[in-house]
């Protein structure tokens, strides 16, 4: 006669489960958290990006228009300028007479020390110290006249030869004969922007 077998049979504790699942439960939701504050920083960062894009872009625009200040001043500074054969002679930090070998990087003359150059502001209105940042914007600018050598200025032909100048075939004088004069300017701006301008303006070789 043949006895039944007896097996063993583990308890289990009911709660040993719902402790896992818990814990599941909590990691998915870390995991969550984790994501959620990486995607928080991104958003972020990609707003602050934009700003800073957008300050830029808007620094831009406004140093271009003061720039425009400096460009409408030099043509009426170089007629003064070369007034009684006055334009072979350099006006240190103002006026240069003939073309610059000397330039740093950006083509700007290393004969300028731009801390003495003057300085006004967007308006015109004379600016003591230019590098004190006050809010506002600071324009600097330098006229080089596009001349290879001083000329003859009463010597149209001496101009023609050592000067870049507009084409005309009724210019006999040297008064009447557009020089070329390269305008260099600097705007500096709020927390310490800089921007640098070129522009080619055609004026007298005398007056």
């Amino acid at each position: 006669m043949s006895r039944p077998v007896r097996r063993g049979v583990q308890a289990r504790t009911p709660g040993m489960r719902g402790a896992r699942q818990r814990g599941m439960v909590l990691i998915v939701v870390l995991v969550v958290l984790m994501i959620i504050m990486v995607a928080g920083m991104g958003a972020m960062r990609a707003a602050d990006t934009g700003n800073v894009i957008s300050g830029n872009f808007t620094f831009q625009q406004a140093s271009a228009q003061a720039s425009d200040r400096a460009i409408t001043d030099a043509m009426s500074v170089i007629a003064n300028r070369v007034a009684g054969d006055a334009g072979n002679t350099d006006v240190a930090n103002q006026y240069i007479s003939v073309v610059s070998s000397s330039v740093d990087s950006r083509g700007i003359p290393n004969s300028v020390t731009w801390a003495s150059v003057p300085c006004v502001d967007e308006k015109g209105g004379a600016i003591a110290d230019c590098a004190a940042d006050s809010g506002n914007y600071r324009v600097q600018y330098v006229v080089e006249r596009m001349c290879s050598a001083n000329p003859t200025l009463t010597d149209i032909a001496d101009i023609r030869a050592k000067c870049e100048y507009d084409a005309s075939a009724s210019a006999m004088a040297p008064n009447s004969i557009g020089v070329h004069y390269r305008v260099l300017i600097r705007v500096r701006g709020p927390r310490g922007t800089e921007n640098w301008y070129e522009a080619v303006v055609s004026g007298p070789a005398s007056t």
